[in-house]
Formats: structure tokens, sequence, C-alpha cells
């Protein structure tokens, strides 16, 4: 049997990332993410009933904590999520819970196999929320090439990924966040 210490730091290690990420889609700060995400790895090592026994169990249990956390929160700042934010939340968590590595490395390969240019065309736009016109600008080209690069990027990773586009979505932010 594994320490608690040990243990935590391995769960820590291999989930507080994408557990960030998970939570920004409820708090939309990098900060609040992170706070959530500290508490809710803090409660475990108050509690000291965290344990490597069913790794899916910790992992359904830590989205868990760090979801109703974040709706803690938000509620306590007087924000409520309608039915179409918890629906498409639901969609959101569906996604993260079946987060496989195999489709993330599938993810990486057809992107690397992109033009550079359009690859980077898609994470400034989806990551960085930068408009065409910004995105021309850096790049010094024009706005209809930005689109036409755009589009047939997308066009491609739907093809290939049209079961698992919210992850897509969720990996781009990843690398972005955390390369």
């Amino acid at each position: 049997m594994y320490s608690l210490e040990y243990t935590l730091k391995y769960i820590f290690h291999k989930y507080a990332k994408n557990l960030c990420l998970y939570a920004q889609n409820y708090l939309h700060t990098e900060a609040d993410a992170e706070d959530i995400v500290q508490d809710v790895f803090v409660r475990c090592w108050e509690k000291k009933d965290l344990t490597l026994s069913d790794e899916k169990a910790v992992k359904t249990y830590l989205f868990n904590a760090v979801k109703n956390a974040c709706l803690d929160k938000l509620k306590k700042r007087g924000i409520e999520y309608t039915q179409l934010d918890l629906l498409k939340q639901e969609i959101i968590d569906e996604e993260t819970f079946l987060f496989d590595e195999k489709i993330l490395q599938e993810i990486k390969q057809e992107l690397d196999h992109m033009p550079a240019q359009t690859q980077k065309i898609i994470l400034l736009i989806f990551i960085q929320n930068m408009k065409y016109q910004e995105v021309a600008d850096e790049l010094n080209i024009s706005i209809n090439t930005v689109k036409t690069l755009l589009r047939n990027g997308i066009r491609h990773l739907r093809k290939h990924f049209f079961n698992h586009f919210t992850l897509l979505l969720f990996y781009l932010k990843k690398q972005m966040t955390y390369d």
C-alpha cells in the first residue's frame, strides 16, 4: 500500500493540469481554477481517505469534487447555471471522463500532419481567441487566407474526430496552456 503523501503527489501530477482546465470551463479564469483544484487536493489530504486501489474511481471523484466546488463558488457569487448551461457542461463532462490518451495522441498526430501555418491559425483563433484580422496581421497574410486555412483545417479535424470534437478543443487548450 502506498503512503497518502505518495498517492497524492502521484495523482496531483497526473490530473492537476486537466482538473484546472476542467474547472476553467466553469470559472473562466486560470487563477480561480487553480484555487479550486488546490482546495480539492487539500481536502483530500485532510480527509486522508484517497487510495490508488481504483484509479478510475479516484479520477471520477476528483472531477466531481472540482465540478461541485466550482458550482459552489459560482453560487456564492450569485451566478446560477441554467438548464442549458448544465446540459452543455454535462456534454463536456462526458468527453472529459472519456479522456483517452490514445485519442489525444491521434489528435496530436493529425495536427502535426497539417501545414504549420494552418496549425498556428487554429491555435491562435481557438485558444488565444484572436480575431481573423489579428491573425492575418500577425502572420502577414490576408484575412481571406486565414479564413480559408482555418476552414480547411477545421473541416479536416472534424472529419477525423467528429465524435470527439469537444475533446479536440480541450486538447488544443491544454497544449497552449501547458507547453
